[in-house]
């Protein structure tokens, strides 16, 4: 049967190892003294490695290039700080310039409704300069409605439609083209998308009515996501679109123009919908102005399901509720009521 052959080492063999690692070690350290004695006041010492600052040590020739050297470092540190505070200074505008447009008047006439002013009473349109530049408002007209865009929000905070018996019969009968589309007018960083909409449970709901569109064209401009809002599908598949209808039928009954103004609250913690980050409205409020009579009167309701049509208020009370005066300066005699 096979042994295994025991293995021997040689004795102390540990100790003959560590004894040329320390010796070799020993080596680099002298010669970096000897070296190192040429720059140093005087020779190293042991105990002055624990006694003095390295520096102290050193010759005064040395010690005046050292000096020199740190002053170089410093104006060269100097100098790219600078270069970096400029770049970034640089970079953060043109991250500022390709988030918001440059001038909002560039991509629309952000500063008034000129294109659309007969869609406003008495052609007194709404002033941009009036709503506060945080919502980032944009004036957009179309051929039948006029649009306060926000780019904060991504959609509409008032829309304006001028409807009358004449137009609202060229409505009747128009087949519903239900071809949405994102609004090239507005700046990329500032529109919503299809995509956002797409499987959030909300509905794009129009604030200018498809069914009081005169044309088709008019008719296709209003399946621009500029003219809507995240809704509630209860809501507006059944309280809004009977709120609509009713509407059109005092249109069609009354002589003369009524205006609408259809608008979003945002109330409330905000919520969003999809990768741009679309304001859902809290509420939405419709306020109704019959020229002729100089009578007004306007809704206010939750964008929720459970919703309900009440009684109307008068011009007065929702500019309390809301804060929009839109029919400043114009006369408003009487209500609904």
């Amino acid at each position: 049967m096979a042994t295994r052959k025991k293995k021997t080492f040689a004795p102390l063999s540990w100790l003959r190892a560590w004894r040329q690692r320390l010796t070799s070690r020993m080596a680099c350290f002298v010669w970096g003294a000897i070296l190192g004695n040429a720059v140093l006041s005087h020779p190293i010492q042991p105990l002055n490695l624990l006694l003095e600052p390295p520096e102290h040590m050193l010759s005064i020739a040395a010690r005046q290039g050292l000096d020199l050297l740190r002053a170089e470092v410093r104006q060269l540190g100097g100098s790219v700080s600078a270069a970096l505070g400029e770049a970034t200074t640089h970079w953060l505008r043109a991250r500022t310039e390709d988030t918001r447009p440059q001038d909002p008047a560039a991509a629309t006439r952000s500063g008034d409704f000129a294109d659309c002013a007969d869609q406003f009473p008495a052609q007194r349109p709404l002033h941009v300069a009036d709503t506060s530049t945080q919502w980032g408002p944009l004036a957009l007209c179309a051929d039948a409605f006029a649009v306060l865009y926000s780019g904060l929000t991504k959609t509409p905070l008032v829309v304006v439609e001028k409807l009358n018996r004449q137009r609202l019969k060229h409505a009747a009968g128009l087949a519903r083209t239900d071809a949405f589309y994102a609004d090239t007018r507005i700046p990329a960083p500032w529109r919503a998308d299809l995509s956002d909409y797409q499987g959030s449970g909300y509905d794009r709901g129009h604030l200018a009515a498809a069914a009081n569109q005169p044309d088709t064209q008019a008719m296709a401009q209003s399946f621009a996501l500029s003219n809507m809002v995240p809704q509630d599908p209860t809501h507006n598949r059944r309280l809004w679109s009977k709120l609509e209808a009713d509407v059109r039928k005092y249109a069609l009954r009354t002589a003369g123009n009524v205006y609408v103004f259809t608008g979003s609250l945002h109330e409330g913690p905000t919520q969003t919908l999809g990768r741009n980050a679309v304001w859902i409205p809290s509420h939405l409020f419709k306020l109704v102005y019959d020229e002729n009579q100089q009578r007004a009167w306007a809704y206010v309701l939750p964008n929720r399901a459970d919703a309900q049509i009440t009684r109307p208020m008068d011009y007065a009370d929702f500019v309390e509720r809301t804060g929009w005066p839109l029919l400043r300066g114009l006369p408003v005699v009487g209500s609904i009521r």
